[in-house]
């Protein structure tokens, strides 16, 4: 039975994809917390938490090395961090590999899997699949600001194969449950339901053009549960992969909302502002997850956002 490490076990991702690994039967799980609550709900879950600094290279090395880790999974979304926790995962392979060539024998490699997510491809003028290398000349968009370096890091987890066998999946925006992202966008039509007020213009950060790449949370999971029961290189030559299920409009998604909340003030876009956040929220995606399908063999589950969007609102609004 692998025993995998889910860094950022405890968070949004992290956990509906730990939960999915436990409950498959095949792979004894570690997860990584920040507090002792966080813990105590990664136990319960049977997941063994981690409560020591992750983002720490030579910290992550020992963790890794101490529980014989087979494969680590980078759900933390660490900007300034993350080239801190690849370094501990090459290290540790690193060490492994080394120690076993004193003994003149050989082993499989470290897996690793790393989350980026579909801003690395920015606003497409045309279709592109998750073949074409981000951020290069044969890029049709430019990254969105806010992961303008994300580029650079998964071309370093690529270089890193030498001694990692690696993955690299990008989801698109999260929905389901409590998704916080939502919240720029949804954030004012509940302040409206709120206080009664259906005549004063709700303002939505975003530009009026945006089609947003949308995703729910378990297919997220079930993408990368199928990478990891892969990363043995059964990915190919190119293991990166898109995870998106459906592109919508900004203006789709903010009148589906108001209905749901029984809202009818007017709405005004207001732009992204200059705020880098914003920006990434009002891409054009034209993105599809063609290759997750064929080689992951992924098939998701939750469609159809808007029409179930009362579900996802009221997960959304309990949360709040």
């Amino acid at each position: 039975m692998p025993n995998v490490l889910v860094l950022g076990g405890s968070g949004y991702l992290g956990l509906a994809l730990s939960k999915s690994l436990v409950a498959s039967g095949n792979y004894a799980v570690w997860g990584s917390a920040r507090t002792p609550e966080k813990s105590k709900l990664l136990a319960q879950n049977e997941i063994s938490p981690v409560e020591d600094d992750i983002t720490n290279a030579g910290i992550l090395e020992t963790i890794i090395v101490k529980n014989d880790i087979n494969i680590v999974v980078d759900t933390t979304s660490a900007y300034e961090q993350a080239a801190q926790i690849l370094q501990g995962v090459t290290q540790a392979a690193k060490t492994r590999r080394d120690a076993l060539a004193k003994e003149k024998a050989v082993g499989p490699k470290l897996g690793f899997v790393y989350c980026s997510g579909m801003w690395i491809h920015g606003s497409q003028s045309v279709r592109e699949s998750d073949l074409t290398p981000a951020g290069t000349s044969l890029s049709k968009g430019k990254p969105a600001t806010a992961v303008a370096w994300r580029p650079a890091h998964e071309q370093a987890i690529l270089a890193a194969r030498d001694v990692l066998d690696v993955a690299i999946l990008r989801p698109a925006t999260i929905y389901g449950r409590g998704s916080w992202v939502w919240s720029t966008w949804w954030g004012g039509i509940l302040k409206a339901k709120q206080s009664g007020n259906n005549t004063d213009v709700i303002q939505i950060p975003a530009d009026v053009q945006a089609r947003n790449p949308t995703i729910h949370v378990d297919d997220i999971a079930a993408g990368f549960h199928a990478a990891i029961d892969r990363i043995d290189g059964r990915l190919g030559a190119w293991p990166v992969f898109d995870l998106v299920t459906e592109t919508i409009g900004v203006q789709d998604i903010t009148e589906a909302v108001k209905g749901a909340l029984g809202v009818t003030a007017p709405v005004e876009y207001t732009g992204t502002q200059g705020n880098p956040f914003f920006e990434a929220l009002s891409l054009v995606s034209k993105a599809d997850a063609s290759r997750a399908r064929t080689v992951l063999g992924w098939e998701p589950r939750r469609t159809e956002f808007l029409l179930n969007i009362a579900i996802y609102v009221r997960a959304w609004e309990a949360a709040q």
